[in-house]
């Protein structure tokens, strides 16, 4: 069903996310949308990956949930969504 709501988004142009980005986050696994993700990123105020990474594993509300993400996963999210 996921993958149906987003090759639909990609074929109408909504949320701006290829459906082969979107479908190798592991975010995606947790949040329902990559949507969301790019404004997510901007209220945490990191500026680089590393920031990012310290934010969800030491200061975000769902800090134990984030710990189970690899650094690289955080970091893939990061260079497609922080930088927009």
């Amino acid at each position: 069903m996921k993958k149906l709501a987003l090759t639909l988004a990609m074929i109408l142009g909504l949320g701006g996310v290829t459906f082969v980005q979107a479908q190798d986050l592991s975010c995606l696994k947790c949040h329902t949308s990559a949507n969301p993700l790019p404004d997510k990123i901007k209220k945490s105020g990191a500026k680089s990956a590393a920031e990012l990474v310290e934010f969800l594993r030491k200061k975000s509300p769902k800090q134990a949930l984030h710990k189970t993400v690899t650094d690289e996963d955080i970091k893939k999210a990061f260079e497609q969504f922080g930088k927009k």
